[in-house]
């Protein structure tokens, strides 16, 4: 009998794991609008480990992007795509880069677009009739695509924030980190990188104007999604947005920026290098092998085609390559260059992973695009940054500060500028130096950035209320919050003294302008009773 009893608890027990599992197990929506593949970079291993974890998981996301993940199911919206391409073809869109106010409207056309596109697409709309359907969470890209928290309240569910860019003051505010900072713009074009006073004053006003985009113009628009869609009022929307209970995001404070974090804003830079890399073709390897000194690798990103580049940019990074001693690998969709080379490689499709970690690999120059500087810090490569627009310029500034790279305008390129900041770069030991300390640091966690992510999703569907890892606002009084206590305490001393040597002053310049009275008055009398006495002697 006791064989048979101990089969039996084995059975139960493996039956009681069954359960556990099952219940563990949750439905999660992932609504995911972008339309470049970079961001899925950050979300493909998160949902593919999700899948592994026993989760069910729905994605939304544009036609094509990214390619079907096994165990997920994808509702795809068309219309995104039209949207994009729309755009792009829009003169409108030209017509606005440089004027903030032009760009805020236009970004609420965009985001409004976008919503309404998702929430009115045929897929998504059965989805939401269908009574069976029901989610644990919520998962959605913390922007300004406001009517889309709508769905965590329509399914009851769990609302959190994915960050595929950088941090900004907007993404703070939704997870209830609101430290006061002139650091964190939505959008950094133009943003004073520099930490002067009349810089921080400019960038106050920068930011102010960012949220009366996003009061006035951003979230109008949106709450009339919300009461479409859903029939929620106005009010209901400050509610979702402080609903957020985690918030992922693509930054890590090793790469160059320490900032305060409230508990549910995670660092989770680097998910994608979880993903096997893809591997060097014989070609390639053959050259990265018998490079006598060392290589340069030059890459534009995977959305900047090399054709649509200035002719003279082109022209003068040709002209440097050319001179220089070092193998360069050449990222362009370009088969033939004018005037190349025997030390330029050409290549369309780079694994850009496999290039950057090879011990030959000497210099990276680069756009300066998120994942692009995730890869250089993870394998300790010294970068040369030629930034084009939105994030590039703060990544660049950010590891420039930190001492791994050197900065150039592309605008205003030229050969001898480009030689020579390559040679500052290889012929000085430090930043390969400080490339390497950086690179300890971003690989030294106590779990990798995708378990990390992972873990906190699974907090998130456990604990439904996250009130406790959030600051809120009303909880602390606008006197305390900005330690307005303090500071009226040494106004009113200020104002004390201030006051007391003016009245000291004042006092003092009555006295002395009295005595000066007095003393004319009687200069007078006594030049009167002096005249009397005159005429008086006149007389007799």
């Amino acid at each position: 009998m006791r064989p048979s009893c101990a089969w039996l608890a084995l059975g139960l027990l493996l039956q009681l794991n069954l359960h556990l599992d099952l219940g563990q197990a949750a439905n999660i929506l992932g609504v995911f609008p972008y339309r470049i593949p970079s961001p899925f970079q950050m979300v493909r291993p998160l949902m593919r480990a999700l899948v592994e974890r026993g989760h069910k998981v729905t994605m939304v996301t544009p036609a094509g992007y990214p390619d079907d993940i096994d165990g997920v199911r994808h509702i795809r919206v068309a219309m995104l795509n039209q949207l994009m391409q729309t755009l792009m073809d829009n003169d409108q869109f030209v017509d606005a880069l440089g004027d903030k106010w032009k760009e805020g409207v236009l970004a609420s056309t965009i985001f409004y677009n976008v919503s309404h596109a998702i929430l009115s697409d045929t897929g998504v709309q059965l989805m939401m009739r269908d009574r069976s359907e029901r989610f644990d969470m919520i998962m959605v890209e913390a922007s300004h695509l406001d009517a889309l928290y709508g769905l965590a309240e329509f399914y009851n569910a769990t609302l959190l924030g994915i960050s595929c860019m950088h941090m900004s003051w907007h993404i703070d505010y939704l997870a209830g980190n609101l430290a006061p900072s002139v650091y964190e713009p939505v959008s950094p074009i133009g943003f004073a990188l520099d930490h002067s006073l009349l810089s921080r004053a400019f960038n106050w006003v920068y930011i102010t104007e960012e949220k009366l985009l996003e009061r006035l113009v951003y979230r109008p628009a949106q709450v009339r999604l919300l009461k479409k869609f859903f029939g929620y009022p106005a009010e209901k929307l400050d509610e979702l947005r402080s609903r957020f209970s985690v918030i992922l995001v693509n930054t890590h404070f090793s790469m160059g920026r320490v900032r305060a974090n409230v508990p549910n804003i995670i660092e989770v830079a680097g998910m994608h290098l979880s993903e096997t890399p893809e591997p060097c073709g014989a070609e390639l390897q053959n050259y990265l092998d018998e490079a006598e000194h060392g290589v340069i690798y030059f890459s534009m990103g995977q959305d900047i085609l090399m054709k649509y580049l200035p002719e003279n940019m082109q022209k003068q990074l040709l002209l440097a390559f050319s001179q220089l001693k070092q193998r360069v690998i050449w990222k362009t969709e370009l088969s033939v260059l004018p005037n190349k080379s025997e030390n330029i490689f050409l290549m369309d499709k780079v694994p850009q992973r496999m290039v950057l970690v090879h011990p030959n690999l000497r210099l990276f120059i680069s756009h300066g695009g998120l994942q692009s500087v995730m890869e250089a810090i993870d394998n300790g490569v010294p970068m040369l940054g030629m930034p084009l627009f939105f994030d590039q310029f703060n990544n660049m500034h950010r590891v420039q500060l930190a001492g791994m790279a050197k900065v150039l305008d592309p605008n205003e390129l030229s050969a001898d500028t480009l030689i020579e900041t390559i040679t500052e770069l290889l012929e000085n030991p430090t930043y390969a130096e400080t490339a390497k300390q950086m690179a300890e640091s971003f690989r030294d966690r106590p779990m990798s950035p995708l378990e990390t992510a992972i873990w906190w999703t699974e907090y998130a569907l456990r604990n439904r209320d996250t009130s406790h890892m959030r600051l809120d606002v009303e909880e602390i009084p606008l006197m305390r919050y900005y330690r307005l206590d303090s500071l009226l305490t040494v106004g009113v001393r200020f104002a004390f003294v201030f006051g007391s040597l003016i009245f000291l002053g004042w006092r003092l310049y009555k006295k002395n302008r009295n005595r000066n009275r007095r003393l004319r008055e009687r200069q007078m009398v006594f030049s009167q009773i002096q005249l009397r006495l005159r005429d008086y002697e006149t007389a007799f």
